[in-house]
């Protein structure tokens, strides 16, 4: 019996790492993302802000479990009606951990108060404070990525909030040119600094920080962006991995894909149901899920030609 005992928490043991090693592909499951772009000013702006706001969207929905976790507000329908409706009505019941909002467009300051530049009256950074602070998610990644939006850095600053800005005051007020770099790095490995094949909000912010510094140094510019990033979770929130991003080629077997996502949600269905299953039913049945996920997941590593069953 002893022995039966030790196996039995080996077997434990085991789950649990193997669970800990895999919650990088599960992780975006538990994220509820939000990005919205605002007046451009001119039809260059425009078209610009657009674009960046709905690749990232797009590389949100690529790698997140429920596609309508993810909103993208853009154009005649970012009002500021629409924003303060959505925060307010984000369900309470959602079990994801994770809020990422993304602004990306023009901001000023007015008496000392920036506003996001949207259709009809501009949303302040005390609103969207108000806004984000009464939300019940643990974690909050929130970009602001537009001009002046630096004053926006104390106004947003919360315990659990991670805070980008594309400037370092309300006093640099053109346009920025760190969004551009901000949505390169969701999808270029060289971002990922630690090689995990996960791109956290650090490493998104360090790689457009840089590259917008190489940006101006190369053309021998004097800088007027100088990005910022305020939180302690940085390293913590994931916002893209690159290895997901790159199973888009044919090669990778959709059938793999299709089952590795199953297998996903059934894991995250049990883990739900914990307190529910008889605890050896439960170890017994992850381990089976998590054996076959790691099966499924050498396959995709290996090249993805496995054939469809």
């Amino acid at each position: 019996m002893a022995v039966a005992n030790d196996v039995g928490t080996l077997v434990r043991l085991l789950c649990t790492l193997l669970l800990c090693l895999s919650c990088t592909p599960l992780a975006m499951a538990s994220t509820v993302t939000v990005v919205i772009s605002g007046l451009g000013g001119n039809a260059e702006y425009e078209e610009q802000f657009n674009q960046h706001a709905t690749t990232i969207a797009e590389e949100a929905r690529r790698i997140s479990q429920n596609p309508q976790d993810v909103i993208l507000i853009r154009g005649d329908a970012a009002k500021k009606s629409v924003i303060t409706a959505l925060l307010a009505n984000l369900p309470a019941s959602n079990k994801a951990d994770t809020l990422q909002m993304y602004l990306i467009g023009h901001g000023s300051v007015d008496n000392q108060q920036f506003k996001f530049n949207i259709p009809g009256p501009d949303i302040t950074g005390e609103e969207l404070a108000e806004a984000l602070n009464t939300l019940p998610y643990q974690r909050q990644l929130v970009v602001v990525s537009t001009s002046a939006s630096g004053a926006l850095l104390e106004t947003l600053a919360a315990p659990n909030r991670v805070v980008v800005t594309a400037t370092k005051n309300d006093r640099e007020q053109n346009a920025v040119r760190f969004t551009e770099y901000l949505v390169n790095a969701l999808s270029d490995e060289a971002a990922d600094l630690n090689k995990n094949e996960s791109i956290s909000a650090k490493e998104m912010f360090e790689y457009a920080n840089n590259a917008t510094d190489s940006y101006y140094k190369n053309e021998k510019l004097l800088a007027p962006e100088h990005a910022r990033l305020n939180g302690d979770l940085a390293d913590d929130i994931e916002v893209s991995r690159y290895g997901v991003l790159l199973e888009r080629k044919d090669e990778i077997s959709p059938a793999l894909l299709t089952r590795r996502q199953s297998l996903s949600n059934e894991i995250n269905a049990l883990k739900a149901r914990k307190e529910e299953v008889d605890e050896d039913q439960y170890f017994d049945k992850l381990q089976e899920l998590m054996l076959e996920l790691a099966d499924i997941q050498r396959d995709i590593d290996a090249g993805g030609n496995a054939n469809d069953n």
